[in-house]
């Protein structure tokens, strides 16, 4: 898990419901727009490209992937041609193990579409600092009926607290995901609970110091459990308040991407790890 992927295509609607607002495009011809995300140690694979349809086609809003894209990605001085993920239109990577992505450095991204240069830059933010957790470990009283559900609900106060040092207002956002083979959910009414899937939960960005871990909203089954803390650039945040916007009071989509729309935004993180098991009231 690395990003949001649910932000592009909250972010399509966004363009399209205020189309008045983008003054530099013409709302009859289609638009590339970039979602593309680099990591701090990581490979090259979370590079998507996609295009609005033209406002007046008549068609269904619904945004169509760009295919067989030339992408570089450019970085002290040498270029990193991409390639495209077989049978997931749209998506590209990089096939090869010398473009290693560092803290502190810049990267272009740049490909031709339309006679036109889509180009972006975005520089590697430092790795969160002075991550710490309160607890590695946490019980939860077993739950075998509706009452103790509820009970459980209304009285369990326990948190995980997760704290970073940030005196400067910058950017994160935490990934919360359940790492067995098979997971098991703390809550025995839970359909979903025993057919294998591992739960997920994804922060928005925060500009806070410190993020309280509670069960049945940020973990809700028992076992293994790998937190990521991101560090990210302005530009995500950014994008991602605009994702975040009331229909009603559409402002112009935030981008950084030159001549097109959408975002290309570096991240760096730390990870650590915490166990939730079964507690009886014996």
């Amino acid at each position: 898990m690395k990003t949001l992927n649910k932000i592009i295509p909250v972010l399509f609607l966004v363009i399209i419901s205020s189309c008045e607002d983008v003054p530099d495009f013409d709302q009859g011809e289609s638009e590339p727009v970039v979602e593309a995300f680099i990591y701090q140690g990581e490979s090259v694979d979370d590079i998507y490209l996609k295009k609005t349809v033209p406002f007046n086609s008549g068609s269904d809003i619904e945004p169509e992937p760009i295919n067989d894209a030339i992408i570089t990605i450019s970085n002290n001085g040498q270029d990193f041609v991409l390639s495209q993920v077989k049978n997931e239109p749209g998506r590209y990577f990089y096939d090869g193990a010398d473009l290693s992505i560092n803290i502190g450095d810049s990267y272009q991204l740049a490909f031709e579409y339309e006679d036109r240069i889509i180009s972006s830059i975005t520089t590697i933010p430092n790795k969160p600092d002075g991550v710490l957790i309160s607890s590695s470990l946490i019980e939860i009283p077993e739950i075998n009926s509706l009452q103790d559900l509820r009970g459980f609900r209304e009285s369990f106060q326990k948190t995980i607290d997760v704290s970073w040092n940030n005196g400067d207002g910058s950017y994160f956002y935490l990934v919360i995901e359940n790492i067995e083979d098979r997971p098991s959910s703390i809550d025995p009414t839970d359909i979903f609970g025993d057919i294998g899937l591992n739960f997920e939960f994804t922060s928005e960005p925060t500009q806070e110091g410190l993020f309280q871990l509670r069960p049945m909203i940020h973990y809700s089954q028992y076992g293994r459990h790998k937190v990521t803390i991101y560090k990210v650039n302005e530009e995500y945040a950014l994008l991602y308040e605009t994702s975040e916007q009331d229909s009603r009071d559409l402002n112009e989509p935030y981008t950084n991407i030159n001549n097109g729309l959408g975002i290309f935004s570096g991240f760096a993180s730390q990870e650590f790890y915490f166990s939730v098991i079964g507690r009886s009231y014996n």
